[in-house]
């Protein structure tokens, strides 16, 4: 099984049958979000006190991320079957309004690592109804 041959439905149905045979089906959805929470949680500790490079460097991790991986990846399937969400149409919708909400030509310009942080922050605080560093006077 691999990502390049692997069908997010195969992937739904082998979550499905494992739940079915151990009689795990009929979550409330607010507990599978928790889960995915919490497992995504998890999987941020192996991050805790490390920069992105110490934690590339480090073969030790490499397993227990891909199975904290999993387990987000489990509960995202879990609770798209539980709510028949198809995943791969969400995630079309979600990237044409990300297209939308992040237009290539500001980020891709020739503009200051400044003023894009600007107008990244500008977007979300129109998204979010504010945001501290939408004006600039903080810029990362």
């Amino acid at each position: 099984m691999n990502d390049e041959k692997t069908k997010v439905e195969e992937l739904k149905k082998q979550v499905l049958q494992f739940r079915q045979r151990r009689k795990w089906t009929g979550e409330d959805p607010k507990d599978i979000a928790l889960s995915v929470v919490l497992e995504a949680t998890e999987l941020l500790e192996h991050f805790q006190w490390k920069t992105g490079d110490e934690v590339r460097k480090e073969a030790r991790l490499y397993g227990p991320i891909c199975d904290e991986l999993a387990d987000v990846l489990w509960w995202v399937l879990v609770m798209a079957e539980s709510l028949h969400i198809d995943l791969a149409h969400a995630f079309e919708m979600k990237m044409r309004k990300n297209e939308e909400k992040y237009p290539e030509k500001i980020f891709a310009s020739d503009a200051s690592e400044a003023e894009r942080w600007r107008h990244y922050y500008r977007i979300k605080a129109k998204y979010r109804g504010g945001h501290p560093l939408a004006e600039g006077e903080n810029d990362k």
